[in-house]
């Protein structure tokens, strides 16, 4: 279960380009860019700065990347659940600015802390 636009969305940041997030999902790029569009529509403004060949966070776009990552990480756990997965206790999202994030939990009574970066 996902949703194929902020799937999209979180590809392109977390690689840094439309071309390698096409690669990696198997996409054309003229489709990355078209989905983008859209949410970029759909969200009232720019998502994304583009300059050869590499794309960074707009202010909004920021804020976007955090809820789109929380969403699919949802859609992630409700399909583990819906598959008889155990669902850990919900892990703590943290912003450390300009699209990084750490995400803090317990796993096997020990603390994990996970860093995203939004160029990863």
């Amino acid at each position: 279960m996902s949703d194929n636009k902020l799937k999209i969305f979180v590809t392109v940041v977390r690689t840094g380009s439309f071309t390698a997030a096409a690669h990696k999902l198997g996409c054309s790029q003229p489709s990355i860019s078209q989905n983008i569009l859209q949410l970029e529509t759909e969200a009232g403004g720019q998502l994304l700065e583009r300059s050869r060949g590499e794309v960074h966070l707009t202010p909004k776009g920021e804020r976007f990347y955090k809820y789109a990552e929380r969403i699919l990480d949802l859609y992630r756990r409700l399909e583990l659940e819906m598959n008889g997965g155990e669902v850990q206790p919900d892990d703590v999202l943290l912003d450390l600015g300009s699209g990084n994030t750490a995400e803090v939990g317990v796993r096997d009574g020990k603390i994990e802390i996970t860093l995203k970066s939004a160029n990863n």
